[in-house]
Protein backbone atom coordinates (compact mmCIF):
# COMPACT_ATOMS: atom_id res chain seq x y z
CA UNK A 1 0.00 0.00 0.00
CA UNK A 2 1.32 3.45 -0.78
CA UNK A 3 1.78 6.25 1.47
CA UNK A 4 -1.39 8.29 1.92
CA UNK A 5 0.13 11.64 2.93
CA UNK A 6 0.40 12.56 -1.18
CA UNK A 7 -3.78 11.78 -0.99
CA UNK A 8 -4.06 13.73 1.80
CA UNK A 9 -1.99 16.65 0.51
CA UNK A 10 -3.89 16.57 -2.71
CA UNK A 11 -7.49 17.23 -1.55
CA UNK A 12 -9.15 20.22 -0.82
CA UNK A 13 -11.71 21.28 1.29
CA UNK A 14 -14.83 23.50 -0.09
CA UNK A 15 -15.58 24.05 3.85
CA UNK A 16 -13.00 26.02 5.57
CA UNK A 17 -11.47 24.12 8.83
CA UNK A 18 -11.04 27.04 11.92
CA UNK A 19 -8.32 26.76 14.61
CA UNK A 20 -9.96 23.67 16.85
CA UNK A 21 -11.30 26.33 20.55
CA UNK A 22 -14.47 25.24 21.53
CA UNK A 23 -17.54 27.07 20.96
CA UNK A 24 -17.61 28.65 24.62
CA UNK A 25 -14.99 30.11 25.31
CA UNK A 26 -11.49 30.82 23.21
CA UNK A 27 -8.53 29.48 24.53
CA UNK A 28 -5.03 28.75 24.16
CA UNK A 29 -5.10 24.94 24.41
CA UNK A 30 -1.93 22.77 25.21
CA UNK A 31 -1.75 19.81 22.80
CA UNK A 32 -1.13 16.23 22.92
CA UNK A 33 1.74 14.53 21.32
CA UNK A 34 1.05 11.68 19.18
CA UNK A 35 2.62 8.41 19.71
CA UNK A 36 4.96 7.14 16.82
CA UNK A 37 3.03 4.11 16.55
CA UNK A 38 -0.37 5.98 16.15
CA UNK A 39 1.85 8.52 13.56
CA UNK A 40 2.67 5.91 11.84
CA UNK A 41 -0.95 4.46 11.26
CA UNK A 42 -1.74 7.67 10.19
CA UNK A 43 1.04 8.63 7.75
CA UNK A 44 0.88 5.18 6.22
CA UNK A 45 -2.36 3.09 6.57
CA UNK A 46 -4.82 5.96 6.59
CA UNK A 47 -6.92 5.91 2.81
CA UNK A 48 -8.82 9.69 2.84
CA UNK A 49 -11.70 10.00 -0.45
CA UNK A 50 -13.04 13.26 -0.07
CA UNK A 51 -14.89 13.59 3.67
CA UNK A 52 -14.47 9.68 3.96
CA UNK A 53 -10.81 7.68 5.95
CA UNK A 54 -10.28 4.55 5.91
CA UNK A 55 -7.71 2.21 7.83
CA UNK A 56 -6.06 -0.28 5.24
CA UNK A 57 -3.68 -3.05 5.77
CA UNK A 58 -4.03 -6.08 8.74
CA UNK A 59 -6.49 -5.34 11.47
CA UNK A 60 -5.03 -3.11 14.64
CA UNK A 61 -4.94 -4.67 17.64
CA UNK A 62 -7.66 -2.82 19.85
CA UNK A 63 -5.63 -0.72 21.92
CA UNK A 64 -3.95 0.80 18.65
CA UNK A 65 -7.22 1.18 17.07
CA UNK A 66 -8.59 3.19 20.38
CA UNK A 67 -5.39 5.46 20.33
CA UNK A 68 -6.18 6.46 16.35
CA UNK A 69 -9.88 6.38 17.22
CA UNK A 70 -9.49 8.87 19.64
CA UNK A 71 -7.00 11.10 17.23
CA UNK A 72 -9.53 10.72 14.15
CA UNK A 73 -12.55 12.10 16.97
CA UNK A 74 -10.25 15.14 18.05
CA UNK A 75 -10.33 16.30 14.60
CA UNK A 76 -13.45 15.41 13.80
CA UNK A 77 -13.76 11.90 12.27
CA UNK A 78 -17.20 9.64 13.48
CA UNK A 79 -16.80 5.76 13.04
CA UNK A 80 -20.02 5.16 11.04
CA UNK A 81 -20.66 1.58 10.61
CA UNK A 82 -23.06 1.86 7.62
CA UNK A 83 -20.26 3.43 5.85
CA UNK A 84 -17.33 1.14 7.13
CA UNK A 85 -15.66 4.43 7.29
CA UNK A 86 -14.52 7.50 9.42
CA UNK A 87 -16.92 10.73 8.26
CA UNK A 88 -15.51 13.62 8.47
CA UNK A 89 -17.44 17.55 8.34
CA UNK A 90 -15.06 18.41 6.37
CA UNK A 91 -12.26 16.88 3.67
CA UNK A 92 -9.64 14.61 5.55
CA UNK A 93 -7.28 16.54 3.74
CA UNK A 94 -7.89 19.58 5.95
CA UNK A 95 -8.86 17.51 9.07
CA UNK A 96 -5.35 15.60 9.14
CA UNK A 97 -2.94 18.39 7.37
CA UNK A 98 -2.01 19.44 11.17
CA UNK A 99 -1.88 16.23 12.83
CA UNK A 100 0.84 15.11 10.25
CA UNK A 101 2.70 18.22 9.58
CA UNK A 102 3.03 18.37 13.72
CA UNK A 103 2.58 15.30 15.31
CA UNK A 104 0.29 16.76 17.61
CA UNK A 105 -3.37 16.69 18.51
CA UNK A 106 -6.19 18.51 21.55
CA UNK A 107 -8.14 15.31 22.55
CA UNK A 108 -11.98 15.95 22.71
CA UNK A 109 -11.42 15.43 27.25
CA UNK A 110 -8.83 18.18 26.95
CA UNK A 111 -10.85 20.91 24.43
CA UNK A 112 -13.85 20.07 26.45
CA UNK A 113 -11.46 21.21 30.48
CA UNK A 114 -9.50 23.69 29.22
CA UNK A 115 -12.29 25.39 26.34
CA UNK A 116 -14.39 26.43 29.52
CA UNK A 117 -17.14 24.39 27.29
CA UNK A 118 -20.08 24.93 29.10
CA UNK A 119 -23.54 23.35 27.69
CA UNK A 120 -26.54 25.04 27.91
CA UNK A 121 -28.47 23.35 30.64
CA UNK A 122 -32.01 22.09 29.46
CA UNK A 123 -33.72 24.34 32.17
CA UNK A 124 -32.41 27.48 30.38
CA UNK A 125 -33.09 26.06 27.40
CA UNK A 126 -36.63 25.71 28.24
CA UNK A 127 -37.08 29.19 28.91
CA UNK A 128 -35.07 30.47 25.89
CA UNK A 129 -37.58 28.48 23.21
CA UNK A 130 -40.53 30.36 25.20
CA UNK A 131 -38.95 33.50 25.08
CA UNK A 132 -38.51 32.72 21.28
CA UNK A 133 -42.10 32.28 20.75
CA UNK A 134 -41.27 29.26 17.99
CA UNK A 135 -43.89 28.32 15.26
CA UNK A 136 -43.49 25.03 13.19
CA UNK A 137 -42.12 25.40 10.07
CA UNK A 138 -39.88 28.82 11.33
CA UNK A 139 -36.08 29.21 10.60
CA UNK A 140 -33.50 28.94 13.09
CA UNK A 141 -29.92 29.61 13.80
CA UNK A 142 -27.59 28.52 16.37
CA UNK A 143 -24.31 29.82 16.39
CA UNK A 144 -21.33 28.69 18.37
CA UNK A 145 -23.68 25.76 18.82
CA UNK A 146 -21.31 22.98 20.63
CA UNK A 147 -22.94 19.86 21.08
CA UNK A 148 -26.24 21.18 19.77
CA UNK A 149 -28.65 21.60 23.34
CA UNK A 150 -30.66 24.46 21.58
CA UNK A 151 -30.94 23.38 18.16
CA UNK A 152 -32.36 20.22 19.43
CA UNK A 153 -34.85 21.36 21.67
CA UNK A 154 -36.05 24.20 18.40
CA UNK A 155 -36.17 21.26 15.69
CA UNK A 156 -38.40 19.59 18.42
CA UNK A 157 -41.01 21.91 18.17
CA UNK A 158 -40.93 21.59 14.11
CA UNK A 159 -38.76 23.99 13.52
CA UNK A 160 -36.04 24.12 10.55
CA UNK A 161 -32.66 24.73 12.28
CA UNK A 162 -28.82 25.41 10.65
CA UNK A 163 -25.90 25.73 13.46
CA UNK A 164 -22.37 26.82 12.83
CA UNK A 165 -20.01 25.49 15.34
CA UNK A 166 -16.02 26.48 14.81
CA UNK A 167 -14.56 23.13 16.10
CA UNK A 168 -15.12 20.23 13.82
CA UNK A 169 -15.79 17.54 16.94
CA UNK A 170 -18.97 19.06 18.13
CA UNK A 171 -19.99 19.38 14.63
CA UNK A 172 -19.38 16.28 13.81
CA UNK A 173 -21.45 15.29 16.87
CA UNK A 174 -24.21 17.58 16.28
CA UNK A 175 -24.31 16.39 12.78
CA UNK A 176 -24.60 12.96 13.60
CA UNK A 177 -27.73 13.46 15.66
CA UNK A 178 -29.44 14.69 12.28
CA UNK A 179 -31.35 17.45 14.16
CA UNK A 180 -29.73 20.13 11.86
CA UNK A 181 -30.59 20.90 8.13
CA UNK A 182 -27.06 22.54 7.99
CA UNK A 183 -23.68 22.19 10.23
CA UNK A 184 -21.48 24.69 9.06
CA UNK A 185 -18.04 24.50 10.60
CA UNK A 186 -16.65 27.87 10.66
CA UNK A 187 -15.57 30.94 13.23
CA UNK A 188 -19.53 32.50 13.40
CA UNK A 189 -18.12 35.86 13.03
CA UNK A 190 -16.31 35.30 10.14
CA UNK A 191 -19.64 34.15 8.38
CA UNK A 192 -21.05 36.58 5.98
CA UNK A 193 -24.55 37.61 6.68
CA UNK A 194 -27.30 36.11 5.46
CA UNK A 195 -31.01 38.04 6.72
CA UNK A 196 -33.03 34.79 6.42
CA UNK A 197 -34.21 33.26 9.40
CA UNK A 198 -37.26 34.16 11.59
CA UNK A 199 -35.17 33.09 14.82
CA UNK A 200 -31.74 33.13 15.95
CA UNK A 201 -30.91 31.36 19.65
CA UNK A 202 -27.60 31.42 21.12
CA UNK A 203 -25.57 30.72 24.27
CA UNK A 204 -22.21 32.56 22.54
CA UNK A 205 -18.74 32.90 24.29
CA UNK A 206 -18.54 35.39 27.13
CA UNK A 207 -15.06 36.31 27.42
CA UNK A 208 -14.04 39.89 27.08
CA UNK A 209 -17.08 40.97 26.09
CA UNK A 210 -17.31 38.29 23.07
CA UNK A 211 -20.80 37.48 24.15
CA UNK A 212 -22.30 40.91 22.67
CA UNK A 213 -19.86 41.00 19.15
CA UNK A 214 -21.46 37.42 18.80
CA UNK A 215 -24.95 38.78 19.58
CA UNK A 216 -25.14 41.74 17.48
CA UNK A 217 -23.29 39.86 14.71
CA UNK A 218 -25.97 37.27 14.81
CA UNK A 219 -28.62 40.41 14.42
CA UNK A 220 -28.08 40.62 10.81
CA UNK A 221 -28.99 37.09 10.47
CA UNK A 222 -32.58 37.58 11.31
CA UNK A 223 -35.36 38.72 8.41
CA UNK A 224 -36.87 42.04 9.42
CA UNK A 225 -39.78 40.42 11.54
CA UNK A 226 -37.20 37.40 13.38
CA UNK A 227 -36.17 37.78 16.65
CA UNK A 228 -32.90 36.83 18.59
CA UNK A 229 -33.06 35.15 22.00
CA UNK A 230 -29.80 34.89 23.60
CA UNK A 231 -28.01 33.59 26.84
CA UNK A 232 -25.67 35.98 28.11
CA UNK A 233 -23.18 37.44 31.12
CA UNK A 234 -24.68 39.42 33.57
CA UNK A 235 -21.85 42.11 32.64
CA UNK A 236 -24.26 43.36 30.01
CA UNK A 237 -26.78 44.38 32.36
CA UNK A 238 -23.79 46.40 33.51
CA UNK A 239 -23.31 50.28 32.75
CA UNK A 240 -20.03 50.63 31.61
CA UNK A 241 -17.91 51.99 28.87
CA UNK A 242 -17.95 48.84 27.52
CA UNK A 243 -21.68 47.93 27.34
CA UNK A 244 -23.23 51.06 26.51
CA UNK A 245 -23.30 50.64 22.99
CA UNK A 246 -24.69 47.55 23.28
CA UNK A 247 -27.36 48.54 25.86
CA UNK A 248 -28.78 51.32 23.41
CA UNK A 249 -29.06 48.91 20.71
CA UNK A 250 -31.03 46.76 23.33
CA UNK A 251 -32.97 49.68 23.83
CA UNK A 252 -33.69 51.09 20.17
CA UNK A 253 -35.06 47.55 19.48
CA UNK A 254 -37.16 47.25 22.32
CA UNK A 255 -35.17 44.56 23.86
CA UNK A 256 -36.40 42.19 26.45
CA UNK A 257 -33.89 40.89 29.55
CA UNK A 258 -34.88 38.32 32.08
CA UNK A 259 -32.33 36.96 34.78
CA UNK A 260 -31.81 33.84 35.17
CA UNK A 261 -31.64 31.67 38.34
CA UNK A 262 -28.20 32.13 40.56
CA UNK A 263 -26.37 28.56 39.75
CA UNK A 264 -28.51 28.15 36.39
CA UNK A 265 -25.07 26.77 34.81
CA UNK A 266 -23.41 25.08 37.85
CA UNK A 267 -24.36 21.28 36.63
CA UNK A 268 -22.36 22.35 33.40
CA UNK A 269 -19.28 23.90 35.25
CA UNK A 270 -19.72 27.40 35.99
CA UNK A 271 -21.81 29.63 38.78
CA UNK A 272 -21.13 32.46 36.24
CA UNK A 273 -24.29 35.07 36.30
CA UNK A 274 -26.15 35.18 33.38
CA UNK A 275 -29.28 36.54 31.65
CA UNK A 276 -31.79 35.93 28.50
CA UNK A 277 -31.70 38.79 26.20
CA UNK A 278 -34.09 38.89 23.55
CA UNK A 279 -34.14 41.51 20.86
CA UNK A 280 -36.11 42.31 17.51
CA UNK A 281 -34.72 42.30 14.37
CA UNK A 282 -37.00 45.98 14.15
CA UNK A 283 -38.47 47.69 16.88
CA UNK A 284 -42.06 46.36 17.25
CA UNK A 285 -45.37 48.77 17.44
CA UNK A 286 -45.55 49.16 20.84
CA UNK A 287 -42.91 48.21 22.56
CA UNK A 288 -42.39 48.72 25.84
CA UNK A 289 -38.68 50.67 27.22
CA UNK A 290 -36.66 47.93 28.04
CA UNK A 291 -35.63 47.19 31.81
CA UNK A 292 -32.61 46.29 32.80
CA UNK A 293 -32.16 44.00 36.00
CA UNK A 294 -30.73 44.94 39.38
CA UNK A 295 -28.88 42.77 41.93
CA UNK A 296 -30.22 42.14 45.03
CA UNK A 297 -28.75 44.08 47.92
CA UNK A 298 -30.16 43.12 51.46
CA UNK A 299 -32.06 45.70 53.30
CA UNK A 300 -31.58 46.09 56.76
CA UNK A 301 -34.60 45.55 59.28
CA UNK A 302 -35.60 48.97 60.47
CA UNK A 303 -36.12 47.84 63.57
CA UNK A 304 -32.59 45.72 63.82
CA UNK A 305 -31.73 50.37 63.48
CA UNK A 306 -33.89 51.58 66.26
CA UNK A 307 -36.16 54.70 66.94
CA UNK A 308 -34.68 57.67 65.62
CA UNK A 309 -34.73 59.33 69.36
CA UNK A 310 -32.42 56.29 70.36
CA UNK A 311 -30.20 56.59 67.26
CA UNK A 312 -30.14 60.40 68.02
CA UNK A 313 -29.03 59.59 71.42
CA UNK A 314 -26.09 57.40 70.01
CA UNK A 315 -25.17 59.92 68.01
CA UNK A 316 -24.63 62.63 71.10
CA UNK A 317 -23.09 60.34 73.02
CA UNK A 318 -20.44 59.60 70.09
CA UNK A 319 -19.84 62.85 69.89
CA UNK A 320 -19.26 63.72 73.30
CA UNK A 321 -16.66 60.99 73.73
CA UNK A 322 -15.20 62.29 70.74
CA UNK A 323 -14.97 65.92 72.12
CA UNK A 324 -13.49 64.49 75.40
CA UNK A 325 -10.61 63.05 73.37
CA UNK A 326 -9.91 66.09 71.59
CA UNK A 327 -9.44 67.74 75.02
CA UNK A 328 -6.97 65.54 76.15
CA UNK A 329 -4.83 66.00 73.31
CA UNK A 330 -5.04 69.40 73.56
CA UNK A 331 -3.82 69.64 76.99
CA UNK A 332 -1.28 67.67 76.42
CA UNK A 333 0.10 70.17 73.60
CA UNK A 334 0.08 73.25 76.15
CA UNK A 335 1.67 71.93 79.21
CA UNK A 336 5.07 72.97 79.29
CA UNK A 337 7.85 70.62 78.43
CA UNK A 338 10.33 69.52 80.57
CA UNK A 339 14.05 71.44 81.56
CA UNK A 340 16.08 68.35 82.84
CA UNK A 341 16.71 65.26 81.32
CA UNK A 342 14.83 62.25 83.31
CA UNK A 343 17.35 59.73 85.01
CA UNK A 344 16.60 56.62 82.96
CA UNK A 345 17.57 57.98 79.89
CA UNK A 346 21.24 58.08 78.75
CA UNK A 347 22.75 60.96 77.13
CA UNK A 348 25.74 60.33 74.96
Amino acid sequence: MSNSADRHRSCRSRIPLSPITASNRTVEEPPMRIPADVLAVLSDRTEADGHRLTLGGPRLPPALYQRVNEVLEAVGGRWTKSEGAHLFPVYVAEALAPVLATGEVVTPGERRTLAQYFPTPAPVVDRLIVLAALEPGMTVLEPSAGSGAIATAAAARGAIVDCIERDPGYATALSDTHVARRVLVADFLTVPVEPRFDRVLMNPPFTRGTDMAHVVHALRFLKPNGLLVSVMSWTVTEQTDGTTAFRRLVEQRGGRVETLPARAFARSGTTVDTVLVAIPATRPDGARPTVWPVRDIPVQDARELGSPADIATEIVSDLRKAVAAFEMVASGLTRPAPTTVPNDIEVS
